[in-house]
């Protein structure tokens, strides 16, 4: 009793906390509105074919990668405040790049660039906000701060479709403009971590120098589980015109966004006083459920109840798998574990659309969403047996962090 009360004593809600979560809203809010009008852009204005505008959606994510692997093993050095800084400055300049980029080739290399400002600045955040949550209260202070990415997942996508019915292509760009600029004032305003010294580097390239051993089981999971969900973020919006369900197709992310915001609101201590199997599991089978119901709708109340299913899990997930990976690691290894797991999940949104792509051309898209609810039966039965069943068995060797 006295260890809970004393974990209640320990503040989230620090100022560096509020100001990593406002500044990963604004920098997450253009990566989706982006990201989800990009393949409409390059047809409609750039007159590109639906190869080369699935190209211009997907090379930031290539940028993004190249990133997250390459800032992993300086965060410790150069320090997470300063990345932020750079990177947000530099983000900032390559929104206002896209006014100027009328051409396939241009919007090619400022998508590129600006995924790696992305990819560095996130990991920057995260590992600000990783140091400095206390130990007891890391899985409930990490919900809350992924309460941030929820909400631009459901915004910026909306946002998109609103302007971009519209015609109004001028405006995202305006947006994304001012949501930048918005995240390099915070990210200025940041104290930098008391973290673990910077680990003096070994000459040569190393593996351990980009992926961290102890997040890989995780970082797969997570992997599977947004491989099947990427799916629904890139083809809601034609799915819902093909089943006539269109008004409800445009909601789709708000009603996700209520469940990710309930599940982070009200099952975020979960973790910490359960462990992650009860508070995982769950949230994988109602995924799953989900995804069976969204590929065999038949009404909108049914696409809005899978929906909120899926937002439970990807609340769920982002939280838990992170609070796992940042106790497993070594502290020094923080910065490199949790570019790890963002790596992971970066692929997974990179590949899966064009899967997915390939999937529907042979069996529709309802048939793909039942496809990717197996998908999401793999991803359990991964879970279970590389982590959920282990750490069930021997709770007390899981303790490394």
């Amino acid at each position: 009793m006295e260890d809970r009360s004393q974990a209640r004593k320990e503040p989230l809600f620090t100022r560096n906390f509020v100001l990593c979560t406002v500044t990963s809203f604004c920098f997450t809010i253009v990566f989706f509105m982006f990201y989800t009008g990009m393949s409409s852009y390059s047809s409609d204005v750039l007159g590109a074919g639906s190869t080369v505008s699935g190209l211009v959606a997907s090379i930031f994510i290539a940028g993004d990668l190249v990133a997250r692997l390459a800032i992993g093993r300086g965060i410790g050095s150069i320090g997470p405040r300063r990345i932020s800084i750079v990177c947000m400055a530099l983000g900032t300049v390559m929104t206002l790049l896209y006014f100027v980029s009328d051409t396939v080739a241009s919007i090619c290399i400022v998508r590129f660039v600006h995924g790696m400002t992305y990819g560095a600045a996130a990991s920057a955040i995260n590992t600000m906000v990783a140091e400095g949550l206390p130990m007891s209260r890391r899985g409930e202070g990490l919900g809350y701060f992924m309460l941030s990415y929820s909400f631009a997942s459901a915004v910026g996508p909306f946002v998109c479709m609103y302007l971009q019915n519209s015609g109004t292509y001028d405006d995202i760009f305006l947006i994304g403009v001012a949501a930048s600029a918005v995240a390099t004032v915070t990210s200025s305003m940041l104290k930098e971590s008391k973290g673990p010294a910077p680990v003096r580097k070994r000459k040569g390239i190393h593996v351990s120098d980009y992926i961290e051993r102890s997040s890989i089981v995780m970082s797969m999971v997570a992997f599977v589980m947004f491989f099947s969900y990427s799916g629904v973020l890139t083809f809601i919006a034609p799915y819902g015109k093909e089943v006539g369900l269109t008004g409800y197709a445009t909601v789709f992310f708000v009603v996700l966004s209520v469940g990710t915001l309930i599940c982070r609101l009200f099952l975020g201590k979960i973790y910490d006083l359960r462990g992650e199997n009860v508070a995982l599991v769950p949230s994988l089978i109602l995924y799953i459920a989900g995804m069976f119901m969204l590929g065999t709708v038949v009404s909108g109340a049914e696409m809005l109840v899978s929906a909120f299913f899926i937002g439970i899990m990807i609340a769920m997930l982002s939280s838990v798998a992170q609070a796992v990976i940042i106790r497993r690691a070594p502290k020094e290894r923080y910065g490199v574990a949790v570019s790890t797991y963002n790596v992971f999940v970066d692929l997974s949104y990179a590949i899966g659309p064009v899967v997915n792509g390939f999937v529907i051309g042979a069996v529709g898209y309802g048939g793909n969403y039942v496809l990717m609810a197996f998908i999401g039966v793999a991803g359990l039965v991964l879970y279970l047996l590389l982590h959920g069943i282990p750490v069930h068995r021997h709770p007390e060797s899981e303790n490394t962090g």
